[in-house]
């Protein structure tokens, strides 16, 4: 299922809405909402919810444990099947046929011919945003940043929460943590809804409004081959970096608007990007919370630029 479609606007989204707010009970707030995004990620092949349901158990019982132990070897320990059970899920669905293939294709550069089959996966729609997610719950109670969720169903509310499941923005668990814990039962801000409502009305409109009605301009230029002439390539290159920007920046937008429909609040993902002076600004305002995960999760832990030139 996804947020401009028939199904989800007029059908989806209203019996969501009205069953949240008409309950104030934490506990089937957060059941509904879990099966809500369960069947919204199940819409389009019900096979894949069972990533999130992996994800959210392997992630459950490796942050009680690290939360559990101050010895730091089994920490570590249970911070590496978090990380093994995600990556791994990730890598194979995502860059599996791509490595072996690649792979192919190199050996068959040096004279070495090979015959391999490939799986040919059906890449499952948002999994990079829900991994990195799932993930970040591991990690921050490995750095002491966050508690255990309260209890299973906690967990599973916060990795498939359908808003901001198939293209982010990705929340970490630190941020949401209070507001999972209380917000759920807490009565109906009408301000906060009407914000919502603004803001998802702004981002499908950025989505249907315009990333749409550019994709056949690009489409077109990119599927000639290249037979263009200079003014039709030019056309074609800014259609498609405005259609990705409308594209991924609206479907930010209808997440934190969803979000703030049911009471949470999201983090800004996008600020303004083509106004950068440069590509370090860029990356600050582009997608801000995956640079913002690939900073503090990969680039830091790494040694970020503190190891000189060559080894950053």
């Amino acid at each position: 299922m996804i947020f401009p479609s028939y199904i989800f606007f007029l059908v989806f989204l209203p019996a969501v809405l009205v069953i949240w707010h008409g309950y104030r009970n934490r506990s089937a707030r957060l059941i509904l909402l879990t099966v809500a995004s369960y069947l919204f990620y199940g819409w389009w092949d019900y096979r894949f919810t069972a990533l999130l349901l992996f994800s959210s158990a392997v992630d459950y019982v490796a942050g009680n444990r690290i939360h559990a132990s101050d010895v730091a070897s089994t920490r570590r320990r249970w911070l590496l099947v978090s990380l093994v059970a995600n990556l791994g899920v990730l890598a194979y669905f995502k860059y599996y046929d791509f490595f072996l293939t690649s792979a192919v294709s190199a050996l068959a550069w040096l004279g070495l011919e090979t015959s391999v089959t490939l799986l040919n996966v059906v890449l499952p729609v948002g999994i990079s945003f829900y991994t990195f997610q799932s993930m970040s719950y591991t990690i921050d109670i490995y750095r002491r940043t966050a508690r255990p969720a309260n209890d299973f169903l906690h967990l599973a509310t916060y990795v498939a929460m359908f808003p901001q499941l198939v293209a982010g923005p990705i929340v970490r668990y630190s941020l949401l943590e209070k507001q999972l814990r209380s917000a759920p039962a807490a009565r109906t801000d009408p301000e906060q809804v009407a914000e919502g409502v603004w803001l998802f009305s702004l981002g499908i409109a950025k989505k249907v409004w315009i990333a749409d009605r550019l994709a056949p301009m690009a489409n077109e230029v990119f599927d000639s081959g290249g037979a263009v002439d200079a003014v039709t390539a030019w056309v074609g290159v800014l259609a498609y970096t405005m259609q990705l920007y409308y594209d991924f920046s609206g479907y930010s937008d209808m997440a934190r608007g969803l979000g703030k429909m049911l009471g949470f609040e999201f983090p800004v993902n996008f600020n303004s990007p083509y106004k950068s002076a440069d590509i370090s600004e860029f990356w600050n305002r582009w997608h801000i919370t995956l640079s913002n995960w690939l900073r503090d999760y990969l680039f830091i832990p790494l040694g970020g630029s503190r190891g000189g030139f060559r080894k950053t």
